[in-house]
């Protein structure tokens, strides 16, 4: 297969589009990983707990996101998503207040906070970049 870029205003490029993955328990755990597969524009993170934390200390169940590639760059953080059941569902958050780019290749993570058993759904929200290249 090929790629190609299209028209400036072809759907593929502003039809936003997601994906969701886990990001797994564990102490300062890095999951939620989504790689880019074109130059991507970040729009937002949405969160729901899976499994509520046992901690209740400051900062136990926050999540940090960052996109890795040759650097690593954060682009956003819950704080304090929940603890023992005590969590709001749907948690969103702008990841690089909108206007940030991840090149193909680059990686974009959810660090989790210090909470060992606490988990989360994400779902990642992003638009393909217009005259990115995509598989024809």
């Amino acid at each position: 297969m090929a790629t190609k870029s299209q028209r400036y205003d072809h759907p593929a490029y502003t039809v936003p589009q997601a994906v969701s993955v886990d990001a797994a328990a564990g102490s300062a755990a890095v999951g939620g990983k989504f790689t880019a597969f074109t130059t991507l524009l970040l729009k937002s993170a949405t969160l729901t707990v899976t499994t509520a934390g046992t901690t209740t200390a400051a900062a136990s169940n926050n999540y940090t996101f960052q996109i890795r590639g040759t650097a690593t760059t954060s682009v956003g953080a819950v704080a304090n998503l929940g603890t023992t059941g005590a969590y709001t569902p749907g948690t969103n958050v702008v990841l690089g207040g909108g206007t940030t780019t991840m090149t193909q290749g680059e990686t974009l993570v959810a660090v989790r906070g210090t909470d060992a058993t606490a988990a989360a759904a994400v779902t990642y929200e992003f638009l393909i970049n217009p005259g990115a290249n995509i598989t024809a």
